[in-house]
């Protein structure tokens, strides 16, 4: 069974869409995209989906997995801000093999394969603003290697001029409240802005923003508070994991197209339907989860997805992920 909104949305026509966008921001939790965007939400799915993790113990995110470094405090928090700031598009192109980096012999993939390059670079103490292709040497194929080197020389530069070059600072002007600190990332550092606008308001996504505030309060030298005010990180992988387990049900152009890997334009109705209904799916679990006795926050819910979908033992079996060449995730 779909959930189809109760609410009505104007009419739209995909990324050719000539309706004027609004200025405000669309709720994303309690609101669901409008159903002609090309994704429907069951709502039985999302029951099934909560009973069978009714008893699962959903933990703090750790980002303890392989190409992760064991740091804590300042290093800890300049290595998530500055790698959070590239970690997008790590599909390959069709009929090219994934990218892969190397790290203590071992070969990995994806964010790990990212946060790998980072693992090396800081360990060797190597200047951002001076690196070139090496940084992501690897076998296979990264897309926009010369928009990274670009996208981490602006940032690591914000970084140095805005915050004397230390995240903590920008937490310390915080407070230590995790929006705060989301906005200040999004103000002062390049490429951190995910504010995409559709032809119903402005959708407030901020992967990359969120992802940086909560990798840096895993191992932050004072606790953040209000991390459970984010919503989900949509990105690929999320919308993959909810639609193998019939949480996101798409239309047939959509399930064909990204079934066949066909690119889904940045900034249309079906690349911002997908995102938004991974929000608001995530919300409507995370409510029920609750509601069965299983409390849970949306950056644990977000880890679980997240991992399940790359690292766990059936990320392989849940089919493909849409592909849309950006820089927002």
């Amino acid at each position: 069974m779909l959930y189809l909104p109760e609410r009505r949305y104007p009419s739209t026509t995909g990324k050719n869409s000539r309706v004027t966008p609004h200025k405000h921001f669309v709720d994303m939790q309690n609101d669901p995209p409008p159903a002609d965007w090309g994704v429907g939400i069951s709502s039985a799915a999302i029951d099934q989906m909560s009973n069978d993790l009714a008893g699962h113990r959903f933990g703090q995110p750790s980002f303890d997995y392989q190409g992760v470094p064991d740091w804590t405090g300042r290093r800890w928090c300049d290595f998530a801000l500055l790698g959070s700031s590239v970690v997008w598009c790590l599909w390959p192109p069709d009929g090219e093999e994934p990218w892969r980096a190397q790290l203590h012999g071992v070969w990995l993939d994806d964010a790990p394969g990212i946060w790998a390059c980072f693992t090396r670079a800081f360990s060797r103490e190597i200047e951002i603003e001076a690196i070139d292709a090496d940084f992501f040497a690897g076998r296979g194929s990264l897309q926009m290697v010369p928009e990274r080197i670009e996208r981490l020389r602006d940032a690591a530069g914000s970084l140095r001029s805005r915050w004397d070059g230390s995240a903590l600072n920008l937490l310390d002007e915080a407070g230590y409240h995790a929006a705060t600190a989301s906005e200040l990332v999004i103000e002062t550092i390049p490429g951190f802005s995910d504010r995409p606008l559709s032809a119903v308001g402005g959708l407030r996504f901020d992967k990359l923003a969120h992802l940086a505030i909560a990798m840096m309060a895993a191992r932050s030298p004072h606790p953040i508070t209000g991390l459970g005010e984010f919503p989900v990180y949509p990105d690929y992988m999320l919308p993959r994991h909810l639609r193998h387990q019939g949480v996101l049900v798409y239309s047939p152009d959509l399930a064909m197209a990204v079934d066949r890997r066909r690119l889904i334009p940045e900034d249309s109705d079906w690349e911002h339907a997908i995102r938004w209904a991974t929000i608001y799916a995530a919300e409507q679990l995370r409510a029920r989860l609750t509601g069965v006795g299983n409390p849970v926050t949306t950056p644990q819910l977000d880890y679980y997805l997240w991992w399940e979908a790359v690292l766990g033992p059936r990320a392989n079996t849940m089919g493909e992920h849409h592909r849309t060449v950006t820089k927002r995730y």
